[in-house]
């Protein structure tokens, strides 16, 4: 640690901190599958990663630093269907054989810049390296209306982007928030349907908006209270061939409320508070709740036709206000 006195006499200190380590993820899963005839009854899997991470942050002064992070994440398949069979409800039989999935791993470097003081600053460049990248959605077992999740190794994945925060220190009361992301997600590789590939190298990834922003104001006297939220999200792709995508939305929620008294009898911080939910009553999809390699019939690399599916959106919340009234005893 370095330190000394500027004119005005005040000490600054400029110091670098570093931190590095590693840890292992050591995990064993194991499922049965109670049905009569299944094949395998029992499955057992084992998984071991080593996980190093890295550390770096200097500060230029005792409001403003600067830091670099490099990490390394670890995901085991999500859903029981890669370790056992799907049965049909109506049928004794099984309609589809467990996978076998490998893990995800996760290599991440991030480099930027925070200010902390009267408002709050951060800044930040970030890259990700994924193998074996899951994407879990929803989907229906073939030939009937059964909905089960589902894990799909996408294979490789580089995700780029840059991202900004701004918050203000409660001034009269007042706290505005403003922050921004952009993001490229890009698939690495071909995906493999069958015995043959569609052609999804360099295609956007699926479940990735380019933009997203967020614009908040809060409000707190100690007896009145309350916060405003506007949420921005671009357009984002539900396959992997880019051939469908859900629309992007814009939607606002806020909370009013008043803090009755402190105490009133055995009533400890009694108060009364207003929500209200998707206030311009936009009608959105919020989000895909099952992905599909694509949507329109593609012939594949070796000639193979593959035939689309259509993905599943979730449906954004409707106009609502909420009522409510609260306190400790």
């Amino acid at each position: 640690m370095e330190s000394h006195r500027n004119p005005q006499n005040q000490r600054v200190f400029r110091t670098l901190h570093l931190e590095a380590g590693i840890k292992a993820a050591m995990v064993s899963r194991q499922a049965t599958e109670d049905m009569p005839g299944a094949d395998p009854y029992k499955s057992v899997r084992n998984y071991f990663e080593p996980l190093p991470q890295l550390a770096a942050s200097f500060d230029v002064t005792q409001h403003d630093q600067v830091y670099f992070n490099a990490t390394t994440a670890f995901r085991v398949p999500g859903s029981s269907e890669t370790q056992v069979q799907d049965f049909d409800p109506s049928s004794s039989t099984a309609v589809s054989q467990p996978g076998s999935l490998k893990p995800e791993y996760t290599i991440g470097e991030e480099i930027g810049f925070r200010h902390h003081g009267l408002y709050n600053v951060s800044a930040s460049l970030f890259n990700l390296n994924l193998t074996n990248h899951q994407v879990t959605s929803s989907g229906y077992i073939a030939g009937t209306t059964t909905l089960i999740d589902q894990t799909m190794n996408v294979g490789g994945e580089t995700v780029r982007g840059a991202q900004v925060e701004f918050g203000l220190q409660p001034w009269h009361h007042f706290s505005p928030y403003v922050s921004g992301q952009y993001l490229d997600a890009r698939i690495d590789n071909n995906y493999q349907v069958g015995s043959d590939y569609l052609p999804t190298k360099g295609k956007t990834a699926v479940q990735s908006p380019h933009f997203t922003a967020s614009l908040g104001l809060s409000y707190d006297d100690g007896r009145f209270f309350g916060n405003f939220q506007l949420r921005y999200l671009s357009s984002q792709y539900a396959t992997f061939m880019n051939d469908e995508k859900m629309p992007g939305y814009v939607v606002a929620n806020t909370t009013l409320g008043y803090r009755i008294a402190p105490k009133l009898g055995i009533f400890k911080h009694p108060q009364i508070q207003l929500n209200v939910q998707n206030i311009g009553g936009n009608n959105y999809l919020s989000g895909i709740a099952g992905v599909t390699a694509n949507a329109r019939s593609y012939k594949g690399i070796y000639g193979t036709t593959i035939s689309g599916s259509s993905p599943n959106y979730n449906v954004g919340s409707n106009f609502g206000i909420m009522a409510s009234i609260s306190t400790g005893l």
